[in-house]
């Protein structure tokens, strides 16, 4: 046999051993690194529906609304009961909302009650853990046109997730306090 090819094949020897402890201590490294992503990637924060800025050009608008950290698989329908949106300075017979990502809506109803709205939003073929679910465009007819959703109403909304439990607690947010957390 040749000088320093000794017969590893039983696991023997010293370079065997320092390549055994090198693995051990990647997967040990691997192990903390993805604990301590997990920590950076997840905000911590509770699931939050996020009432978009109102966008305007000439006399149309728009809101957006979505969701983010939504957990079980994430949201999959969104009920607004009872006249829980709430709008100003908007022509409430030309609202029409939208769904996005897979959400269609149900339902919406913006001129039974003067400056109030409800709507329901499903996901038949899946949820949406974060983004956009659901858009309403408008006729402004004031200075200041807004849609957004009482924190006092906050319990006329009910989330579910894919999984077809209830999400809850969650929480109620405009971008600028959302983004800014």
């Amino acid at each position: 046999m040749l000088r320093g090819m000794e017969d590893r094949s039983e696991g023997g020897g010293m370079g065997a051993r320092v390549r055994w402890l090198g693995l051990v201590l990647l997967a040990a490294g691997t192990v903390f690194l993805a604990g301590c992503f997990g920590q950076l990637f997840s905000s911590g924060l509770l699931p939050t529906l996020i009432i978009g800025e109102i966008q305007v050009v000439g006399d149309q608008g728009e809101v957006i609304f979505s969701v983010a950290d939504m957990p079980d698989g994430g949201l999959a329908g969104i009920a607004i009961n009872n006249l829980g949106i709430t709008y100003q300075d908007i022509d409430g017979t030309t609202m029409v909302a939208t769904g996005m990502n897979g959400f269609d809506v149900f339902a919406p109803d913006f001129t039974t009650t003067l400056g109030k709205g409800r709507l329901v939003a499903v996901n038949a073929a899946g949820a949406v853990v974060g983004g956009p679910i659901f858009r309403i465009t408008f006729t402004v007819n004031g200075a200041n046109p807004d849609v957004t959703i009482d924190p006092a109403d906050k319990g006329l909304v009910t989330l579910s997730s894919d999984l077809g439990t209830l999400i809850d607690p969650w929480d109620l947010g405009t971008p600028k306090a959302y983004y800014a957390k």
